[in-house]
């Protein structure tokens, strides 16, 4: 089986990752902050490190400012439902992923805030130009993608965070599709707030994410419950992080996810170089059929790239290609406002995402397929 669907969850982990998911269950398998006995105090050391070290990847000042979460979901309706006031504005591009947008719309629904969306072909425009057309002057956070889940397109501009600042414009970053393959820092980027996901481009394992935080007073709780500090007050107490992470985390997974940043830091180079090469044969593929459309294709992009084929709807070809064993996606990618951008809501996209675990003759035996179609 070929598997090109690594922008939805990568399939193949590499060993440490999961060792240290099996070493956590057998040796651990306690939940940090409930206990004072001393394998309770063992996981909640643990627990400390992994928060440095993914503070440490992100390059975030306060290494500790890490709110972990079930996924980059979640952490992005934290944030947005505990950040924003009521009267705010808030700046997206239309690239954003329906973990953006939705919960925009309704919190705008419900009367809270406002949001605008930054036009496709207005992100090419100089920084400053795009904030002067769609900045108001109650603009309170500017979010992006770090790259589109639907074409791999690099959407994140450091120079449009750095403008933002300069106005006093909160930034924050959906790191989802491509932290693990580019690397990035909160300090020198302008990055406020960055949401990240466990299991795709890090590798880890499902059940992990987090919001990165440069201030950490500043974010009401999306959950209230259990917090292991504090269990005398009636709501969560003002603690942060703890404040922030009701319920039993997921650690086990989230020690995995220490060694999957690990591994992220020590294979980046080879990664991007593998990834780059199986990039360009791909394109190089698709651009010589003349029956193939090609999305963002003028756009320096992650391992992602979403395609049409003349003829064939997205569901056909991926049902063609599911029976002969080749994952993709097709459809509509939970990113509605690419679609609308792209003018591809009727018709979806096919989506092939590659990982470093793929070969080239994969993507020979991928092109193989379609010019048989």
């Amino acid at each position: 089986m070929i598997y090109f669907d690594n922008a939805a969850t990568t399939k193949n982990k590499p060993n440490e990752v999961l060792d240290s998911f099996v070493y956590y269950l057998k040796n651990i398998g306690v939940s940090p902050g409930r206990g004072s006995y001393s394998l309770g105090i063992e996981a909640s050391r643990m627990l400390y490190q992994v928060r440095k070290r993914v503070g440490r990847y992100f390059g975030l000042r306060e290494t500790t400012n890490v709110v972990f979460t079930k996924n980059a979901t979640e952490a992005m309706n934290l944030f947005f439902n505990g950040y924003l006031r009521i009267g705010e504005h808030v700046l997206i591009s239309c690239y954003e992923h329906n973990s953006v947008l939705r919960p925009l719309q309704t919190l705008k629904d419900n009367g809270i805030i406002d949001y605008s969306v930054i036009e496709r072909e207005d992100l090419l425009l100089p920084a400053k130009q795009i904030l002067d057309k769609y900045c108001k002057t109650n603009t309170k956070v500017l979010a992006m993608t770090l790259a589109s889940n639907l074409t791999g397109r690099i959407v994140f501009s450091r120079g449009l965070f750095v403008e933002a600042k300069k106005r006093g414009i909160t930034t924050f970053l959906d790191s989802s599709q491509g932290a693990g393959k580019i690397q990035i820092s909160m300090e020198t980027d302008k990055i406020d707030y960055l949401a990240f996901t466990g299991h795709k481009d890090l590798m880890g394992l499902p059940g992990t994410g987090g919001l990165c935080c440069k201030e950490k007073d500043k974010i009401a709780p999306l959950l209230q419950g259990g917090t292991g500090i504090l269990g005398n007050e009636y709501v969560n107490p003002k603690a942060f992080p703890e404040g922030l992470e009701a319920g039993t985390l997921n650690m086990p997974a989230i020690w995995a996810l220490g060694s999957a940043i690990n591994y992220a830091s020590e294979h980046m180079e080879e990664n991007q170089l593998k990834e780059r090469h199986l990039v360009d044969t791909l394109l190089k593929e698709l651009n010589e059929m003349g029956s193939v459309t090609i999305y963002d294709n003028e756009f320096e992009r992650v391992s992602t790239i979403g395609i049409n084929i003349e003829g064939h709807t997205s569901d056909d070809v991926v049902k063609y290609l599911d029976d002969n064993d080749v994952c993709v996606r097709g459809g509509i990618h939970c990113a509605i406002l690419a679609h609308e951008a792209l003018n591809t809501v009727s018709t979806g996209v096919v989506r092939i995402s590659l990982s470093p675990s793929n070969t080239e003759e994969e993507i020979f035996r991928f092109i193989e397929l379609i010019k048989k179609m």
